[in-house]
C-alpha cells in the first residue's frame, strides 16, 4: 500500500478500500490519484479544532458563538474558545486568488434565468451521481437518507445565496451558507469518528476531502452538464463565470490546493479520477438517491397519491435519462424507456414561457423561475441557523 501524508492523525497507509480503485487511476493520472489517495486521510484542521473546542457547550451557546464569528461581532467572539477564533482568523483572509464578481455575475444570471431547469439537474442528477457507496455511508449512518427534504432545501439555498449579487462577500449570506456547511461536516466527522461504526484504516477519514473535492464537481460542472441536458444554451461565458463561483466556494469548504479546480475541465478530471478510486454506489448510495428523489413531490406541492405516481414516474424516467441506464439501474431506478424525455422537459418550459407571454397580466417565466426557486429553498423562519447536530442519527438530535 502508498503511504500517505496529511491530517489523518495516526494512521498513514492508504485505506484499504481505495488500494484496487487507486491502482486503476495511477494509470490514467498518478499525480491526480496520487493526490486524491492522499486526502482520504485529510480532514479539515481548523475547523476539526473549532468544532471540538465547542463540544462542552450548549447548543445555542455554540450557536451564539458561531453567529458571533460569522457577523465579526469581535466582543462575544473574546468568549469563545481559542481555537474557533483562530477558525474564523483563517478564513477571513483573502482566498489565494482573485475573485471576480463581475465574471461570477455573468454565470449568476445564466442561473437565475434557468432555475427551473437547474433544480431539475440537481435533484435528478447531480445529488445523485456524486454518490459513491463511501461517501453515501455518512448520510446513512446519520440517517439522512429517506426524507432528505430539508437537506434538499439547503442545498438549493445555498445555490440561490452563493449566487445572488454580494452573495460571495464577506458579509454575504452565500459566504455564510458555505462556512456553515463547512462547520457542519467538521461536527459529523468528530460523532462518525467516536461511533463504532467507522473504520478509518478501512475507510479513510469520514467525510475526509477527497470526497468534499468529488461532492463539489456534482454542484458545479455535473449540474452545468446536466442543464445542457435539460436545454439551456449556456454560452462560455457563462459556464465559466458558473465555475468561478464554484472555485470559489470550493475553497471557503476548505478543499486544498491540489484538489481545487477552477475550470469545469479540471473538475471533470477530479471527478474521473474520484470515480476510479472510489467503489461503485451500492445499496447505500442508491437508498439515499431513492430519498433525494422521493423529496420532489413535497417541494412541489404534490399530494395527491394519484398525481405523485405520475410525477415519480417521470421523475425517475427524467433521472435515468440525464445519468444513464448503467448508474440508474445500480441504483435500484426503475426500469422504463427514456426515448424523449429530455426532449419532454425543453417542451413543457417552451409551453410554460408561451404561457407567460400571451396571458393577460401573467408574469414572466424568468421571474416565476426564481421565485420557484426561492420558495423551494426556505426552511427556517428566521435568518440563518448556526444551530449544529448534535447526535450522530438525525432523528436523536436536537432541531438544527
Amino acid at each position: 500500500m502508498v503511504s500517505t501524508a496529511g491530517g489523518g492523525g495516526h494512521y498513514t497507509q492508504m485505506p484499504s478500500l481505495y488500494v484496487d480503485g487507486y491502482n486503476k487511476a495511477k494509470a490514467v493520472d498518478p499525480v491526480l490519484a496520487d493526490a486524491y489517495i492522499r486526502n482520504t486521510l485529510v480532514g479539515d484542521p481548523a475547523a476539526d479544532a473549532a468544532m471540538a473546542s465547542l463540544a462542552d457547550f450548549t447548543q445555542a451557546e455554540s450557536h451564539r458563538l458561531i453567529e458571533a464569528g460569522m457577523n465579526g461581532d469581535e466582543e462575544t467572539l473574546r468568549k469563545a474558545p481559542d481555537a474557533l477564533r483562530a477558525f474564523f482568523r483563517e478564513i477571513d483572509r483573502p482566498p489565494p486568488f482573485e475573485y471576480d464578481p463581475e465574471k461570477a455575475a455573468v454565470g449568476a444570471r445564466a442561473f437565475y434565468k434557468y432555475s427551473d431547469l437547474f433544480f431539475v439537474g440537481l435533484v435528478l442528477d447531480s445529488l445523485v451521481t456524486g454518490l459513491s457507496e463511501d461517501l453515501a455511508k455518512a448520510f446513512y449512518i446519520t440517517g439522512r437518507t429517506a426524507g432528505n427534504l430539508r437537506r434538499v432545501k439547503q442545498n438549493t439555498r445555498q445555490l440561490v445565496e452563493i449566487t445572488l449579487p454580494g452573495g460571495m462577500d464577506r458579509q454575504g449570506d452565500g459566504w455564510k451558507l458555505t462556512v456553515r456547511i463547512r462547520m457542519i461536516h467538521a461536527q459529523v466527522r468528530q460523532m462518525l469518528l467516536d461511533s463504532d461504526e467507522w473504520d478509518v484504516p478501512r475507510e479513510g477519514l469520514p467525510l475526509h476531502m477527497a470526497h468534499m473535492a468529488l461532492a463539489s464537481t456534482g454542484f458545479s460542472a455535473i449540474l452545468l452538464d446536466s442543464a445542457r441536458k435539460l436545454g439551456v444554451p449556456l454560452t462560455e461565458e457563462e459556464s465559466e463565470g458558473f465555475m468561478h463561483i464554484w472555485h470559489y466556494v470550493t475553497w471557503l469548504l476548505g478543499v486544498p490546493e491540489e484538489l481545487l479546480y477552477r475550470t469545469e475541465k479540471e473538475a471533470l478530471e477530479v471527478r474521473k479520477i474520484a470515480r476510479l478510486c472510489e467503489r461503485p454506489p451500492g445499496e447505500m448510495a442508491a437508498e439515499v438517491a431513492h430519498g433525494y428523489i422521493g423529496t420532489v413531490p413535497e417541494l412541489l406541492g404534490v399530494t395527491k397519491p394519484a398525481k405523485q405516481k405520475r410525477l415519480f414516474n417521470a421523475l425517475y424516467r427524467t433521472s435515468r435519462a440525464l445519468m444513464g441506464n448503467e448508474l440508474a439501474d445500480t441504483l435500484d431506478f426503475p426500469k422504463q424507456s427514456t426515448v424523449g424525455a429530455l426532449a419532454f422537459v425543453r417542451a413543457q418550459r417552451k409551453a410554460k414561457i408561451l404561457y407567460s407571454k400571451i396571458m393577460p397580466g401573467a408574469r414572466s417565466h424568468d421571474f416565476n423561475n426564481f421565485a420557484g426557486m426561492l420558495q423551494r429553498s426556505v426552511y427556517d423562519d428566521t435568518g440563518i441557523s448556526y444551530r449544529m447536530p448534535d447526535a450522530i442519527k438525525d432523528t436523536a438530535s436536537t432541531p438544527w
